[in-house]
């Protein structure tokens, strides 16, 4: 008995290791409760739900896509399309601030009017667009949520809202703020139809009357060409401000406030500096007294560009201003201001430096 269990016992391996399946099976429990924490976490809101007899309450908002929430539905209180009406406003606005303007995500396929341009494809809304905001530098608006007004009409909500409006045009060389009343109207699918200026007050146009400053060093004397008119003590033109824009296109003659497209030299303002720096010679007298600074010369562009009814707004003296006025009686014809479409005669004031060199 003692000899067989000898041999049992040198049969057994001595580092024979017995292997533990309940790590495997630890494992795969971890795995998978992994996975399942996983699917909750991308695909559940609310874990609770899913052990709870309750229905979750729909509420309406405005997505990222524009989502139809903004239907006419009898289930929407006033209050409720008057809060998704101004997310959807707010998303438009806050995207153009962001330099982000996709037609399709807030336009219907035919846009019936956007500002001065009716039935627009999405390429052909996305340009005007392009080509608009390019004259409307620095474009901020400010638009007042507590003047947003709306009513349902059929499928179509009819909104109009006071927005802040203030930018820099190019077109016009002004600065240009005021308050408007903008009309929206949106469809049943929450895509826009049409946007529109319906209504402008206190607007105030600044013109930038800039011109690069021509600086003089030449020696050779000139005779003087005219004779200049009585000198003006009047101040310079500030801007205008007023309630009823329309009234400054009453009368005869326009201010620069009040045109649609200033005057302009052919060419440019670059064109009008080198035309001034090439023509202007220093005033003798000037020079011995070392006269130097700013002249401003006022005078009309008339219908078909010419200059006349020239005046000193305010001078230097020592023939500075007698030569501002001879070099600008000889200018070429101007592009005339603009208003409603037409040319009409147009008030300008020209600020022309006269330096002395070292």
């Amino acid at each position: 008995m003692e000899r067989e269990n000898i041999t049992q016992h040198d049969a057994m391996p001595e580092n024979e290791v017995i292997k533990d399946r309940s790590l495997r099976f630890m494992a795969i429990g971890l795995g998978t409760l992994i996975l399942v924490m996983g699917y909750l976490t991308l695909y559940v809101d609310d874990v609770s739900s899913l052990f709870s007899d309750k229905k979750e309450e729909v509420v309406s908002v405005i997505d990222d896509n524009n989502s139809d929430v903004l239907v006419e539905n009898s289930n929407m209180s006033d209050e409720e399309v008057r809060r998704s009406l101004i997310k959807f406003i707010e998303a438009f606005y806050n995207d153009q601030r962001k330099g982000y303007f996709d037609p399709p995500s807030y336009f219907s396929s035919i846009t019936r009017t956007y500002f001065n341009y009716h039935n627009l494809t999405y390429k052909r809304l996305k340009d005007v667009h392009a080509k608009r905001m390019a004259d409307l530098q620095n474009y901020n608006l400010t638009w007042i949520v507590s003047s947003l007004e709306y009513n349902r009409n059929s499928n179509e909500l009819l909104a109009t809202y006071w927005a802040k409006v203030s930018y820099r045009q190019p077109s016009r060389n002004a600065d240009v703020s005021g308050d408007i009343k903008f009309e929206l109207r949106v469809n049943e699918e929450g895509k826009i139809t049409s946007l529109r200026e319906a209504e402008i007050k206190n607007l105030v146009v600044t013109t930038l009357n800039y011109v690069p400053d021509s600086i003089i060093y030449s020696e050779v004397d000139y005779s003087q060409a005219s004779t200049v008119p009585e000198m003006v003590t009047e101040p310079l033109p500030v801007p205008i401000e007023s309630s009823n824009p329309e009234a400054r296109y009453e009368g005869k003659l326009y201010d620069l406030a009040s045109v649609e497209l200033a005057p302009e030299f052919q060419g440019g303002q670059l064109a009008l500096g080198k035309y001034l720096g090439s023509r202007l010679r220093y005033p003798v007298e000037a020079r011995q007294n070392k006269i130097q600074g700013k002249v401003y010369i006022g005078f009309v562009v008339d219908k078909n560009g010419n200059l006349g009814d020239f005046k000193v707004v305010r001078g230097i003296g020592g023939g500075c201003d007698e030569e501002a006025i001879r070099v600008l009686r000889s200018s070429p014809a101007w592009r005339p201001g603009m208003a409603n479409g037409k040319p009409v005669r147009t008030s300008y004031v020209l600020p022309i430096t006269f330096q002395l060199g070292n």
